[in-house]
């Protein structure tokens, strides 16, 4: 689509305008190949120095377990060397390659700063506020900033996504739902599982925080980033809405074949309803059956049947927030981080996702009726 027709679909007049003469200004001023090379070498660096420090551990460990009898102190032994060894192993390598930490977050800090200006300039046109980091910054790199060895520059880099942050009550509430969070035991207390969960949750990367209002109903948007191990990121669209009304209960859908949100800790039971397609594609649970009901009423199970179109979809209903999850693609990627290539094709991309999102609202209103 032409920057005019994005002007129509997103009712942005003077978009076209905005996108030639701010964001591509802005990305500019960034050049490709500034930071291009350094930062692929650092992370082709940093991938190879933690990969040979978690090779030196095993094999050490397996020497010590060669060497060390098999009686109570050699198996107790084995069990304390194991987690020191590991992460002093990990400890040696940032600390032997801190520079190369710095380079590589501060290669992408700038890309960060541009891409924040121009999703800024963008948005306000759509009249929409654009957040860079929901949340501050990561949880995994303020571990990385409490280490003292690690070069002062991480503290920047840290301090600038703080700067960048917002959207704390949608982080929350995202929080909350147990959408970030795998269907897992935890043993402990309530106050322990409470401090896991949490911990767990904000372990996670998020990017990319959209806020606003559309056709009366007040959201807010944001991506996090679903690690998965030897497999590609999963990128997952959280958009919180306003519950209706207080709700009592906490009531979950999801998608067949998805895994439930973590909330072990309360009492669910299935909740059955009549459309045979509804059962066949979702599954429902909730610890208020006649809420969850009312919510789930006829007319929503055919909205939210003609919604999923066979996609990842999990939505939670609870206290005061709607909270719904798309898996997806990665979305508004304006301009890779890394290697700093943008073009027109990526504009367009992200501002069809912005469309697609406003999309998303415009149903999810609709079929959770929001707006009644």
């Amino acid at each position: 689509m032409s920057w005019s027709e994005y002007e129509k679909r997103l009712n942005a007049d003077g978009l076209g305008r905005v996108i030639e003469e701010q964001v591509k200004p802005v990305l500019m001023l960034v050049p490709a190949e500034m930071h291009a090379t350094d930062s692929k070498a650092a992370m082709k660096t940093l991938s190879a120095a933690f990969t040979t420090a978690f090779f030196v551990f095993a094999v050490g460990f397996f020497l010590l377990m060669t060497f060390l009898p098999d009686t109570w102190w050699g198996v107790a032994l084995r069990f304390i060397i194991f987690p020191l060894g590991f992460f002093g192993a990990l400890a040696i390598a940032a600390w032997l390659n801190r520079k190369t930490i710095a380079t590589f977050l501060l290669g992408r800090r700038d890309w960060f700063i541009a891409k924040s200006k121009a999703m800024t300039a963008i948005l306000e046109t759509v009249g929409l506020t654009y957040v860079a980091a929901p949340g501050g910054a990561p949880e995994s790199l303020k571990v990385l900033q409490k280490i003292g060895f690690l070069d002062k520059q991480i503290k920047l880099v840290s301090d600038m996504l703080d700067d960048h942050g917002g959207l704390d009550s949608a982080v929350q509430a995202a929080v909350d739902s147990g959408l970030l969070i795998s269907d897992v035991v935890v043993l402990g207390t309530d106050e322990q599982k409470a401090r896991f969960y949490r911990q767990s949750a904000l372990g996670h990367t998020f990017e990319d925080g959209i806020q606003g209002t559309r056709k009366g109903i007040s959201f807010s948007a944001l991506e996090w980033i679903e690690r998965v191990e030897d497999a590609e990121d999963r990128y997952h669209l959280l958009a919180v809405f306003t519950a209706p009304h207080r709700l009592s209960g906490t009531t979950q859908l999801r998608s067949r074949k998805t895994p439930w949100p973590n909330r072990r800790e309360q009492n669910f039971q299935d909740v059955q309803l009549v459309p045979e397609d509804f059962a066949r594609k979702f599954r429902l649970r909730s610890t208020d059956q006649v809420e969850a009901r009312t919510i789930f009423n006829p007319a929503v199970v055919e909205r939210v049947l003609q919604l999923a179109h066979g996609d990842p979809f999990r939505a939670v209903a609870s206290g005061d927030h709607l909270v719904v999850d798309v898996v997806g693609n990665n979305r508004f990627a304006l301009v890779d981080l890394i290697s700093g290539e943008w073009n027109d094709a990526t504009i367009s991309s992200t501002l069809k996702d912005i469309a697609d999102l406003l999309d998303l609202v415009d149903v999810m209103a609709d079929t959770f009726m929001l707006n009644s």
